[in-house]
């Protein structure tokens, strides 16, 4: 079985379709939340998240709040979606959650592996999937496997390649893909969720990376990547 894992799409709608036309064949596809906001292309982003995504958490972005003006259906679709749920593959079970279980802020690895360790003492499941920090590493810890499976729409590292994670027999593999920056560009300016300064400030941050605004965060896949002890 392959499996094509995402997750912080962001409304950035070129790079979600630019990963499932690559990844998309995969058996099953599931999204690990902030399906929209920043990007300008949130709708879009959730027609093809529902349309795709066998199983689909809630990240923290993803409410009412996020999408603005935007059609109730939509916003119905984002509150139903479960915080967390356990899923199986080839015989065996995984977490899917947004966040690290327990922390709301940002946990990097570079930080040290003692948060995940925790996580994986905790985990009932065989694996724990998640995102949120827009930082993908996989990190076995004892017989559990905790994966970051990295961000379609927003990476942190001055790469704006969009990230994804595949599952295929129980391993996993970390991609970038490749996809139109100058359109991104003209769907900003097009939509105009964002205003004046703001609007070119976004344009700027999301075909550079955004290390403007979360500073450089590099992780294990990272050009260069930086050493983890």
């Amino acid at each position: 079985m392959r499996v094509l894992l995402i997750a912080d799409i962001h409304g950035n709608y070129r790079a979600l379709e630019a990963v499932l036309d690559k990844f998309g064949d995969a058996d099953e596809v599931w999204c690990l939340g902030d399906i929209v906001a920043c990007g300008p292309m949130s709708p879009e982003c959730i027609e093809l998240v529902r349309r795709t995504c066998k199983h689909v958490v809630r990240g923290n972005h993803d409410k009412a709040e996020s999408v603005p003006g935007e059609d109730r259906v939509d916003l119905d679709y984002l509150e139903s979606l479960p915080a967390s749920l356990t899923v199986e593959a080839d015989g065996r079970s995984y977490l899917l959650t947004h966040n690290l279980p327990g922390h709301a802020g940002y946990v990097y690895l570079r930080q040290g592996r003692a948060p995940f360790e925790e996580a994986a003492r905790n985990l009932r499941a065989d694996g724990l999937l998640f995102g949120h920090s827009h930082t993908a590493f996989i990190l076995p810890v004892g017989e559990k496997m905790i994966v970051n499976v990295g961000t379609v729409g927003q990476p942190r590292d001055g790469d704006p390649r969009a990230q994804c994670m595949l599952l295929e027999d129980g391993r996993f593999r970390f991609e970038r893909v490749e996809y139109d920056l100058a359109a991104l560009e003209a769907d900003f300016r097009r939509t105009r969720i964002w205003q004046g300064e703001n609007l070119e400030k976004w344009i700027r941050w999301t075909v550079s990376g955004i290390v403007e605004l979360h500073g450089l965060q590099l992780g294990p896949f990272s050009r260069p990547a930086r050493h983890i002890e």
